[in-house]
């Protein structure tokens, strides 16, 4: 049996910042700005998106607020906190995010829709 007692163990913060640093990759590619885009907004170095998704660098609060609106995200999605947006693929999670921002009535007819859409479906697939 392998001794791996001499392999360095990463900290759990490096972990956790390496985590993030997925989830902020993630949602950039989602919407399609480059690092360099994300650089300009947030007024820092491309250097620093990249430390950021790498989790080589610490991301400050007042960044991950900027980050959040800049990927439409809530901040407990980018920072791991919520089980349910993690369980969702990311388009659910942004067509739920934009839908929480339409008047209700305009939340039931997009409610109708998707039984439409989820019915038309289930008989395509039954053909």
């Amino acid at each position: 049996m392998e001794d791996h007692t001499d392999q360095p163990q990463m900290s759990p913060e490096l972990t956790e910042r390496q985590a993030l640093g997925e989830r902020l990759r993630q949602a950039r590619e989602y919407i399609g700005l480059s690092q360099e885009e994300v650089a300009r907004l947030l007024q820092v170095p491309r250097t620093a998106v990249t430390g950021m998704e790498s989790g080589q660098r610490r991301v400050e609060a007042t960044e991950l607020k900027r980050l959040a609106v800049i990927y439409r995200q809530p901040i407990s999605y980018l920072s791991g906190e919520t089980e349910i947006e993690k369980a969702l693929p990311a388009d659910v999670a942004h067509m739920a995010r934009t839908a929480s921002e339409l008047s209700i009535d305009d939340r039931k007819e997009l409610g109708r829709f998707a039984e439409y859409l989820r019915a038309r479906g289930t008989v395509k697939g039954s053909v």
